[in-house]
This record gives structure tokens, C-alpha cells and sequence, in this order.
């Protein structure tokens, strides 16, 4: 599959087998991607979506097969790797010490963006939690730990984007919002890789669909996608 605005290839997949040592999860799978595609990650519970993302940043060696990053295997201790690749998971850890501000400023200042304090003032805003921005992890429901996360992960500059079920903990009016600007993003060249289990996202923002099932992975287009997911 090649998808995206460019005839580069951003991330690779060859021939590529799923899983653990002593037990095959889903493969092989075969993808393309190139600069400004989007890909939508579907499929049941337990048919390898998560693994395939911890696969792709490097968590997981391939059982096997091939992952590539910019013609590179995939190599998440390689400094362009982390300054380029952004992630946001459904698990990921904060700084019970630090507040949500303090969060978002450390992302953007360890970045190097001269105008962190705009943008962090702008994330905060979009996700609408401003009312927490002094507040610490620990103090914050599930939804507003959620935004957190997205908003640490789209503060960034980033050629690749990861989600893992973005979607999760957000009323319909912060998705169509979130959905919109992941399309931006995409229009400014950055590929975008999420798994979900929202029709409404895979009709807003991607051009393609993986569907794993039945041990194996199925391109569809994501409208077929969206369909699959209503059933």
C-alpha cells in the first residue's frame, strides 16, 4: 500500500509477522506509507493492533519481517527517532510531581520551540483544560488525563504521528475537533497511524484502513472500514 501526498516512503512494512517467540499474533502484513498518509488500525480485541504498535516504535522485535522508519530499521533509542516520531498511548505515564502546564511546557522546551508558551497556552485551550493547567496528575479525571496526553503528543514537531484509540474518554464535540486538526496535520505533510474503534475518525482522517482479522492484516478503503466497525 502507498498512500500520502508524496511518492517517499515514511514507514515500511515488509512481509511483516507479529508477536512473541512462542506465539505468532497476526502477519504478514505489508505496508507503505508515505509523507501525509493517514492509516486507521482496526480490528477485535486481542487481533494484534497494540502489538503492532509497540512493533513499529521498536517495543517488540518482529517475529518476522521488516519495519522501517525513513529507509531505517525502526531504532526508538535513536535520537532522530524520538525527535521526529510522536506517541501517544492508551497507558502512558505522567510526572505525578508536575502539573499539567508543567507537562506540556517540559514537551515543548525539550523540543526547542521558542514560542512554548503560546503553544502550550493554545493546547490547553484546545483540549479545554485550562481550568486544570495547575492541577497534578493524580487530581485530574480520566478524560482530562486523556487530553494531556494528546496535547503532549500534538505540541511537538513530528513526521510521524502514533495514537492508540484517541478517541477514548471524549464527548463527540472534542473528537470532531480533534479529528479536524489531525487532517491539518496530515495536510502539512505529517503521516498519522491510529488505532481506533471510531467509524467517525476513520471517515475523518485517514485515507486508508488496516483491518487485522482472522491472523492476517486487510487494506480497505475507510468508509468499508467505518462499515466494519458498526457492525
Amino acid at each position: 500500500m502507498q498512500t500520502g501526498q508524496s511518492t517517499e516512503v515514511q514507514l515500511e512494512a515488509r512481509d511483516l509477522t507479529i508477536g512473541y517467540p512462542n506465539r505468532v499474533i497476526c502477519g504478514p502484513i505489508n505496508l507503505q506509507l508515505a509523507p501525509g498518509a493517514g492509516l486507521g488500525i482496526i480490528g477485535a480485541n486481542g487481533s494484534g493492533k497494540s502489538t503492532l504498535i509497540r512493533t513499529i516504535l521498536g517495543h517488540l522485535i518482529p517475529v518476522e519481517g521488516t519495519v522501517e522508519f525513513q529507509s531505517l530499521p525502526v531504532n526508538e533509542s535513536s535520537e532522530h527517532f524520538r525527535r521526529t516520531v510522536a506517541v501517544q498511548v492508551t497507558d502512558g505515564a505522567f510526572f505525578e510531581e508536575l502539573t499539567v502546564r508543567e507537562h506540556l511546557e517540559m514537551v515543548a522546551r525539550g523540543h526547542g520551540l521558542d514560542d512554548w508558551v503560546q503553544l502550550v497556552q493554545a493546547e490547553l485551550d484546545f483540549f479545554e483544560i485550562t481550568a486544570a493547567a495547575d492541577h497534578l496528575p493524580g487530581e485530574l479525571s480520566s478524560g482530562q488525563r486523556r487530553k494531556l496526553l494528546l496535547a503532549a503528543a500534538l505540541i511537538r514537531p513530528a513526521e510521524l504521528l502514533i495514537l492508540d484509540e484517541p478517541e477514548q474518554r471524549l464527548d463527540l464535540r472534542i473528537r470532531q475537533k480533534l479529528y479536524q486538526r489531525l487532517a491539518g496535520v496530515r495536510a502539512k505533510g505529517t503521516t498519522l497511524l491510529a488505532v481506533t474503534h471510531d467509524p467517525l475518525m476513520l471517515r475523518s482522517c485517514v485515507d486508508q484502513v488496516l483491518l487485522l482479522d482472522e491472523d492476517e492484516g486487510e487494506l480497505l478503503d475507510p468508509q468499508a472500514g467505518a462499515q466494519w466497525l458498526e457492525r
